[in-house]
């Protein structure tokens, strides 16, 4: 059986239940001392020679039966008969005191297990209670990521050290938001203001490459900046679904995933080229904005595509494991590194090495990430042995879940 988790409240407890039980041994045995010392005193034993005496007088008077004088008479041992009264009395005494020690200290005993029971009870009870507020804090600091920062603690109670860590957290989350929510927007509009001038370097290219008084040399130059104008669109384009896609979604609705798939992978097909696609589609279904995850399927697939070898193969599946959508795409191609495959997820990273494509713009990944952090859904990649990528999305199935 696997033991519950030390967490602070099961340890509290017992750190509250221990030092009681600690004191309350400690106070029965102060009280058995005591009680001992009060019955076993040096005036139990005046009182017991004095009322062995008056006892005896009172049975039998001055005198015994036989005539003889009370204080004459004596016992074989040698003992008077008042001393054989008080010795009769002692031990009589001495057992009746040992009988009650040995109950108060059962007695105690039992009183002191009932109430360590309920200190335990009541040291769980407010343990819980004041670390009410850690909880709050510890779900509110769970609940906040990249793409959703507007989570607050908001404490309410005394200005004590727990309101004062819950102010402290808020004032991070409320800067970071801002900080989040400034680099979002400038990553958007600086991609918003690039389009004009692309635009207008591709106009000027495509009229040159048109006029049939242009030069050899003049009409390689219009290609050189069309190709360069293409880079800088798909840059922008990638700026803008990452920037989109780091800023949360909109709306939100039901998507069957392997038509999807299906639709996606289809349009792409005619850029395999020599690798081979293969499809595994089974039924599965997710939450989310249906444009987003087509950027995401086709990200996955263009890199595949694109990261390969001659006569490779990509394949793509899609299936449902209990409340989520699970996405895979494998490919065939180079060995890949562990760090390799860490760095492909940050913006602007391309495999480094003599054999390693130049077309892509290390964006694809980094857009794939923030769509799927975006949805709610996890993310793993792994190298696999014989050479290729092998990328596992899993994403919400229902609305709930992804929210």
């Amino acid at each position: 059986m696997r033991l519950p988790r030390p967490t602070i409240r099961i340890r509290l407890t017992l750190l509250y239940g221990f030092l009681f039980l600690l004191a309350g041994v400690v106070l029965i045995a102060i009280t058995h001392v005591l009680y001992r010392d009060a019955l076993e005193g040096d005036d139990l034993v005046a009182k017991q020679a004095f009322y062995a005496e008056e006892q005896v007088k009172e049975a039998f008077g001055e005198r015994l039966p036989s005539g003889r004088v009370l204080r004459e008479f004596t016992a074989r041992d040698g003992r008077t008969i008042y001393k054989f009264v008080e010795d009769v009395h002692a031990r009589a005494v001495d057992e009746a005191v040992d009988d009650a020690l040995s109950e108060q200290l059962a007695q105690s005993g039992i009183a002191l297990g009932v109430t360590t029971v309920g200190a335990l009870l009541l040291g769980w009870l407010v343990a819980g209670r004041v670390l009410r507020p850690v909880q709050r804090i510890t779900e509110t600091a769970r609940a906040s990521s990249e793409t959703n920062l507007h989570h607050r603690v908001a404490l309410q109670g005394p200005d004590d050290e727990l309101k004062e860590l819950a102010d402290t957290l808020d004032s991070l989350l409320e800067a970071l938001e801002r900080a989040f929510d400034s680099q979002r927007s400038f990553s958007a509009n600086v991609s918003h203001e690039l389009r004009t001038p692309l635009a207008i370097l591709r106009a000027e290219a495509e009229i040159k490459l048109q006029d049939e008084t242009a030069s050899e040399a003049e009409r390689d130059f219009a290609r050189r900046i069309l190709d360069s104008t293409d880079q800088g669109e798909r840059t922008v384009d990638g700026l803008l679904a990452l920037a989109r896609s780091e800023s949360g979604l909109l709306t939100r609705v039901e998507i069957d995933i392997a038509e999807l798939v299906g639709d996606v992978v289809g349009d792409l097909a005619t850029s395999a080229g020599q690798v081979e696609l293969r499809l595994e589609l089974a039924d599965a279904t997710a939450w989310g904005d249906r444009a987003l995850l087509e950027r995401l399927v086709a990200n996955l697939v263009e890199n595949a595509l694109r990261h390969n070898a001659p006569g490779g193969w990509v394949r793509v599946e899609t299936a449902r494991e209990g409340n989520e959508a699970l996405l895979g795409v494998t490919n065939s191609g180079p060995r890949l590194t562990t760090e390799e495959v860490e760095r492909f997820f940050q913006p602007f990273v391309q495999r480094q090495g003599p054999e390693a494509e130049r077309r892509g713009l290390g964006l694809g990944l980094s857009i794939v990430q923030a769509i799927v952090q975006a949805h709610g859904g996890t993310l793993s990649a792994r190298a696999r042995r014989d050479g290729g990528l092998a990328i596992e999305v899993r994403l919400p199935g229902s609305a709930a879940t992804g929210s």
